[in-house]
């Protein structure tokens, strides 16, 4: 994965919308294996053909909104998102025919909710999301915040995204015994293009990030203080649409890439070395 410094400039990678459009929206709904009603809203910005989408999965104790700054700079720019509920939060809180919804305790909210059952929730998703209209099923990226970018990284392996955005992977505790190997595995057989945005003072966050340092297509964006999830839109919003601007727009067509051709040897006429400039010495003095 190349590093985010060396982007190309934006307006040469990033797929616009056209002028003056307006993207359109839809509510969506999805049943979980264990019963949750899942609420969400689809979004695909007005263009020709497909487009691409990022699955957005929000943080502990926040909804779908809280995605609102980076879904506006992805829309302007061609990509659709698919903004979810995540079980036990926002609309998404009817676990057959209950209502189950998380407390400010995250331990007791994670065993009440099941939020080690996410990542299935993100794959369910985006089995949907492939079905979709207008939706380039080839080209998809998942975006996590806290416990939505574990999930979201955890999912990884099954819907095979093109890039995942994980801002302050958290909530180590509700995915068992093992939680960081099974996190680094599922980086590993997932092969997708990975931000992480991580605050030295956020410890399971950093703990998370560094779990993660050097494995392949994995780039690490590490910060001083305590930032968390949302908080870095403040800053990094325009960043994280270039990631994906990057990837799901410009890096990658969703086309099978040709076996690269071998150069042609040039003629030895135009081969510029020691023996050629010996020869063309050697006619010339023969010239004179």
């Amino acid at each position: 994965m190349r590093k985010l410094s060396l982007f190309v400039p934006l307006a040469s990678l990033a797929l616009m919308a056209a002028p003056g459009s307006t993207p359109t929206s839809a509510e969506m709904a999805l049943t979980s294996a264990d019963g949750f009603a899942l609420k969400g809203t689809l979004t695909l910005p007005a263009a020709k053909g497909k487009v691409p989408v990022v699955i957005l999965a929000h943080q502990f104790r926040t909804d779908r909104s809280g995605w609102a700054p980076l879904a506006e700079r992805l829309a302007a720019r061609g990509i659709g998102t698919l903004a979810l509920d995540l079980r036990g939060h926002g609309a998404s809180t009817n676990k057959s025919g209950v209502e189950v919804r998380v407390t400010e305790d995250f331990g007791a909210s994670a065993k009440a909710v099941g939020f080690d059952k996410i990542p299935a929730d993100l794959v369910l998703a985006a089995a949907w999301l492939r079905k979709q209209p207008g939706v380039d099923g080839r080209r998809l990226g998942l975006a996590g915040s806290s416990v939505g970018a574990i999930s979201a990284l955890l999912a990884a392996p099954e819907i095979k995204p093109v890039a995942v955005l994980s801002l302050s992977p958290a909530g180590t505790g509700a995915f068992g015994e093992g939680a960081r190997e099974k996190l680094k595995g599922a980086v590993l057989q997932g092969r997708a293009s990975t931000l992480v945005l991580a605050s030295s003072g956020d410890k399971d966050a950093y703990g998370n990030a560094m779990t993660l340092k050097d494995l392949p297509g994995v780039d690490l964006s590490l910060k001083e203080g305590e930032e968390h999830g949302f908080a870095y839109f403040k800053d990094h919003a325009d960043l994280m649409a270039v990631f994906f601007g990057e990837y799901l727009t410009y890096h990658h067509t969703g086309k099978a890439y040709a076996m690269p051709v071998a150069k042609k040897t040039a003629a030895p006429g135009n081969v510029i070395n020691d023996q050629t400039l010996a020869d063309q010495k050697k006619a010339t003095d023969a010239q004179k």
